[in-house]
């Protein structure tokens, strides 16, 4: 296997390439969670591994295949790990890093189900600018919803996620900043065509696909 291709993927059907093998990480740590009696983590662990399955499914961009996969895998070993706890910033690192990596994610699955503009199309102006505050108002939404949940969780399910307003308020700027972090790379990435399906390494061209 020379470096490109080991690099690129395309291994084989089963297991094409790094982002793989991180998925199986993924959930490989909810079996052995589950097998140690922890039903609690192997769940957390399930859900991110099932969100980077569908990622696999719809043939993402090797750039966003990546970037959910890693998402998830900081979200879940995140919480299972307890680094909320341990380390003061990593809920600033997450509230940040994860809009700024799903929130294009979103927008292209909106795209292939043709609800908004594909990236891969031709684009001008005024349509950069409409990627851009749809794929910023998909990341702020889904961080506000999860501070929804977090607010009910702790009322219905006896958690302890939420801190209080400040601590709220300042997962929402972060969320927002992120947002908008993943809002100029999409627009970056439709402003150079290089599309929004997985393509077969050293193919640069805009795709003529169906996904």
């Amino acid at each position: 296997m020379d470096v490109r291709r080991l690099v690129l993927g395309d291994w084989t059907p089963v297991v094409r390439d790094g982002i793989d093998v991180l998925r199986l990480v993924i959930l490989g740590g909810a079996v052995a969670y589950a097998v140690a009696g922890r039903t609690g983590a192997a769940a957390v662990l399930l859900v991110m591994g099932a969100v980077t399955v569908v990622a696999r499914l719809v043939n993402l961009p090797r750039v966003y295949d990546l970037a959910v996969t890693a998402g998830m895998a900081l979200q879940g070993f995140g919480e299972t790990l307890g680094l909320y706890d341990r380390f003061v910033r990593f809920d600033d690192l997450v509230h940040f890093t994860l809009p700024m990596l799903t929130a294009p994610v979103v927008y292209i699955a909106l795209a292939r189900l043709d609800v908004v503009p594909d990236p891969r199309d031709e684009t001008h102006l005024r349509h950069y600018v409409g990627i851009a505050v749809v794929t910023a108002a998909l990341g702020v939404t889904v961080g506000a919803l999860w501070e929804v949940y977090e607010w009910r969780s702790d009322a219905w399910l006896g958690t302890q996620l939420s801190e209080g307003n400040d601590d709220t308020n300042g997962d929402l700027v972060r969320d927002t900043l992120g947002s908008l972090a993943g809002a100029a790379l999409l627009v970056v990435w439709a402003r150079f065509g290089w599309g929004s399906v997985r393509r077969i390494p050293g193919v640069n061209t805009h795709e003529e696909v169906s996904a």
